[in-house]
């Protein structure tokens, strides 16, 4: 049994505790157990919850700060040449860990329908639907484009498996669905009269850039839905350090092939950092965190914990980004999360 409190900077593990002097031992003694328990069987053993509460909050603020970061750098980049920064960094970081666990020769006794699924998903929710996600950034702020994608998403996943996998809709689903639409009308359609009257020109972007996080979103719940069928016969790590390599070299392929392809030398280096750490927050710490959260608090609660992402991209938003945040986006922000406690 291991425990790790909050606040404190203890460790037990069986009847030794070790006083740490660092919130990183932190981290590392969390991955460390993710990387042990990533290669055990029975997936279904319990830890401590505590654990898994502090991974879904961990992955929480690691989504909402690599979203602030990939706002602020949005502008300066091409969406897909962004998006394959992005890829390639988190692929470095997983093939990092690979070598250690579950080992390369993982690799080659991967099932080939897995192999598909995974392959497919990555085009589908990395390629296609990340990229869409920082065209929407590109037109809309983050303040109104995170809690869109972050309340839209488990509608379009939920709304799939009741269509398409005959899963029983409960009083409870239909309340939070009823919440989180109404989050999403509240933080998308501007309320009152603006001091300052939109144009043409500003509504139809900011019409475009919803679209873009609404296709976003249906393009990730797709990809969640095939990664499903992709994680029952293989390692969540080695399935990461597959599907992010895919994505990337889907996303490259697309960009030489462009009339104008970007002059790689000539990208800004602070900018490409900022792509770089962006991946590994999203992508890398993000993903191993939110699968440590379901291993350890169960699928309810760390879905429930992640979800209240955008109240940290909220706080993220104004202060490094300077942007302004209304009542409404506020109220829409609160709403959509308590849509998504309610159908969890």
């Amino acid at each position: 049994m291991s425990f790790i409190p909050v606040s404190g900077g203890y460790c037990c593990r069986g009847a030794k505790f070790v006083n740490k002097k660092s919130s990183a031992f932190l981290f590392l003694d969390l991955f460390s157990l993710f990387c042990q328990h990533d290669q055990e069987k029975d997936l279904n053993k319990k830890g401590d919850p505590l654990i898994g509460e502090i991974s879904a909050l961990g992955c929480a603020l690691c989504w909402a700060l690599s979203s602030t970061l990939t706002k602020s750098i949005a502008g300066k980049f091409e969406p897909m040449t962004l998006n394959f920064l992005r890829c390639l960094a988190a692929s470095i970081f997983f093939w990092a860990i690979i070598p250690f666990s579950p080992g390369i020769h993982a690799l080659w006794q991967a099932p080939g329908d897995s192999l598909i699924y995974l392959i497919i998903s990555a085009l589908i929710g990395i390629s296609l639907g990340d990229t869409m996600y920082i065209r929407g950034l590109k037109l809309i702020n983050v303040t109104v484009a995170f809690p869109i994608a972050q309340s839209a998403m488990p509608v379009f996943t939920l709304g799939a498996a009741a269509l398409f996998l005959g899963e029983t809709i409960t009083w409870y689903l239909s309340f939070g669905t009823a919440l989180i639409l109404l989050g999403i009308y509240l933080i998308a359609v501007p309320g009152g009269r603006s001091r300052i009257p939109l144009t043409v020109s500003t509504s139809e972007k900011r019409g475009l850039g919803i679209g873009l996080i609404f296709l976003a979103s249906l393009l990730w719940a797709i990809s969640i839905s095939l990664l499903k069928l992709g994680l029952q016969e293989m390692s969540v790590i080695l399935a990461s350090g597959i599907r992010l390599p895919v994505a990337s070299f889907a996303l490259i392929v697309v960009i030489l092939l462009q009339k104008t392809p970007p002059q790689f030398t000539n990208l800004p280096i602070r900018g490409v950092a900022l792509g770089a750490i962006t991946g590994i927050l999203g992508f890398g710490l993000g993903g191993l965190l939110f699968l440590q959260a379901l291993r350890y608090a169960g699928a309810a609660k760390a879905t429930v914990l992640t979800c209240c992402a955008p109240l940290f991209g909220l706080p993220f938003s104004l202060i490094f980004l300077k942007e302004r945040a209304t009542a409404r986006i506020v109220a829409g922000t609160i709403l959509g999360v308590l849509g998504i406690g309610f159908i969890f």
